[in-house]
C-alpha cells in the first residue's frame, strides 16, 4: 500500500503541468483578458499612443490578433517578446497569429505560419534605429502576415482515400486468411 501511494505521489509530481495564468494586473494578464473579446490589446504603458493602435482593429481585420505591451512585459517571462506572445497565445488561447509590440521589440507567436518563416518577417519588420516608428513596424508585420498564404489545414479527402485504401487491403487480407482455412 505505502509503495503504490509512493509511484502514486511520483507520478503526480512528474505530470506535466500547464502554467499558471499571469493576473490581470500584470501586462501579460492585461493583455490576455483584452484578446479574449477584441482583436487588438492596448497597453497605456507601450510605446505605441493610444490614437495610432485605435486604427489596429481596421487594419487587422479578421487576423492576425495584435497586443500593444509595455517593455516591462519582458521581464514577466523569459525569452524575448516571442516568448510574450507565445504566452499570451497561449493562456488566451489564441488560433492563428498573435503579434506583440513589447517595448520597441516585435515578436510573433502561430500555429498557421512556421517558426523560420514567422522569424523572417519579424526581422524584415523590426524598426531599424528611429526610421520606422513602432506602429509602423506593426503595421507591416501584420500586413505581412496577412499576405502569408494559409495552409488548407487537414487534407481530408487524402486521409479518407488513406483509410479506404487500407480498409480494402484488410478486407482481401482477412477473404484470403479466411478461405485458407476453409
Amino acid at each position: 500500500m505505502r509503495r503504490s501511494a509512493l509511484i502514486a505521489a511520483a507520478v503526480l509530481l512528474a505530470a506535466p503541468t500547464d502554467a499558471g495564468a499571469h493576473a490581470p494586473a500584470t501586462a501579460i494578464g492585461r493583455a490576455v483578458e483584452a484578446l479574449g473579446q477584441v482583436s487588438v490589446s492596448y497597453d497605456p504603458g507601450s510605446l505605441v499612443s493610444e490614437v495610432e493602435a485605435g486604427g489596429f482593429p481596421t487594419i487587422v481585420g479578421s487576423g492576425p490578433r495584435v497586443a500593444f505591451l509595455p517593455a516591462s512585459a519582458n521581464e514577466e517571462i523569459s525569452g524575448g517578446p516571442n516568448a510574450v506572445a507565445a504566452e499570451i497565445a497561449r493562456e488566451a488561447g489564441v488560433d492563428g497569429t498573435l503579434v506583440v509590440l513589447v517595448g520597441r521589440e516585435l515578436g510573433a507567436w502561430s500555429n498557421e505560419i512556421g517558426e523560420e518563416r514567422l522569424a523572417e518577417l519579424v526581422a524584415r519588420a523590426s524598426p531599424g534605429g528611429s526610421a520606422a516608428s513602432p506602429a509602423a513596424a506593426v503595421e507591416l508585420l501584420v500586413r505581412s502576415v496577412q499576405a502569408e498564404p494559409v495552409s488548407g489545414g487537414v487534407p481530408w479527402g487524402w486521409v479518407g482515400a488513406a483509410l479506404l485504401g487500407l480498409a480494402v487491403v484488410a478486407l482481401v487480407a482477412y477473404d484470403r486468411l479466411v478461405r485458407r482455412r476453409g
